[in-house]
């Protein structure tokens, strides 16, 4: 029998995680669903993770040989900082979220970038009655936050609805039963797109008639939201239609499928300023050494958008430095980069940069 090495959960002797301390090791590995997964991480060196529920980290990977790179929610709790808890779902052409669920064991290391995101309950003062509405694999957050609060036992009225396609694919179900039992403040619904005969909840596409009927008062909560697309923006309109404070309605706006899909583009994106005096603009060169093709880039405009007005497709998704998806290793010249915590420093060494947020000083070579 091997020996038993408990880890050092003395915060005082403990450094807390980022990216750069340690790769994060696979501990456990357990089936939500018929096709949702739940990857517990702890630091491969002794470590805390600190982070709000909601936030967010990107998971580096190697896959047949190609770097590939993926943000995911934390469905933990920052209650529990000794390791962290990523759950998806396997989809039709999730080349990283599919290799996870085929490949990935037990033990296995991976690299990851800090915990990061602005979508978060305890980033924010809410009202004492809130609503957490999800879609799908959108229930990640949402899982964080209710588990920050169960064990924070927090004086909050709490409500919350999850959509799902069918009763069979309802994520922590038995945990979420839990809480609605034990906590006289944590009430929890389930809504079905296709109901079974054996289903006796709520079922269909979310209407205001159900919200009415589910949560009679939800006009008076503060509401957070995240799933697919279309989901999201039906919440806005049954909302808008009920004249709701908009003020109180916050959403998980970061798409990571969709974005990296190219369904949008980060010339459209609201994206953050990067001050450059009028006097200081220059044109650079860009060149992409893969193709050959070269563009003009100004100084005050960020590599990803320069390359992508000229209808070439890249990796992207959050455009803010965040995600690190749009990473990309610069063979020559020198930029101004503004990133957010989206690149490992190691990385950064490596000649990386971040194309959203990264603008030229020079001429510059891309690995592209």
């Amino acid at each position: 029998m091997k020996e038993l090495v408990f880890p050092d959960i003395n915060f005082d002797n403990l450094e807390r995680w980022t990216g750069d301390v340690s790769p994060l090791e696979c501990i456990l590995i357990k089936d939500e669903t018929h096709n949702v997964k739940s990857f517990t991480f702890k630091s491969k060196k002794d470590a805390w993770f600190q982070f709000f529920p909601g936030q967010h980290t990107t998971l580096f990977l190697n896959i047949d040989g190609k770097d590939v790179m993926r943000t995911y929610t934390i469905a933990s709790s920052p209650t529990r900082p000794n390791t962290i808890t990523i759950t998806n779902k396997r989809m039709q052409d999730g080349v990283v979220t599919n290799w996870m669920h085929d490949s990935l064991k037990v033990g296995d290391c991976v690299e990851a970038l800090d915990i990061g995101g602005s979508f978060s309950v305890a980033l924010d003062q809410p009202k004492p009655k809130i609503l957490l509405l999800s879609g799908g694999s959108g229930i990640t957050p949402m899982l964080s936050m209710s588990r920050y609060f169960f064990d924070l036992s927090m004086n909050l009225d709490l409500v919350f609805i999850h959509n799902a396609q069918s009763e069979n694919d309802l994520i922590a179900k038995a945990e979420l039963d839990y809480y609605d039992s034990t906590q006289d403040n944590f009430k929890r619904h389930y809504v079905c797109d296709v109901a079974s005969e054996s289903w006796d909840g709520a079922s269909g596409y979310l209407s205001e008639e159900m919200m009415v009927d589910l949560v009679p008062d939800f006009t008076e909560r503060e509401i957070y939201c995240c799933g697919p697309e279309p989901y999201m923006q039906n919440v806005k309109k049954i909302l808008n239609s009920c004249d709701y404070d908009m003020s109180l309605y916050h959403q998980e706006s970061f798409d990571i499928e969709s974005s990296t899909a190219q369904n949008n583009m980060a010339i459209d994106a609201d994206l953050p300023e990067h001050k450059v005096s009028e006097s200081e603009i220059n044109e650079y060169n860009v060149t992409l050494s893969k193709s050959g093709e070269v563009l003009q880039c100004g100084s005050n405009t960020s590599i990803l958008v320069s390359i992508q007005k000229q209808g070439i497709t890249v990796p992207f998704a959050c455009s803010q430095g965040l995600c690190g998806t749009c990473r990309t290793k610069m063979l020559d010249g020198t930029v101004e980069m503004d990133a957010q915590g989206g690149l490992l420093k190691s990385h950064e060494k490596e000649g990386y940069i971040l194309t959203c947020c990264s603008y030229p000083t020079s001429d510059i070579v891309l690995d592209l």
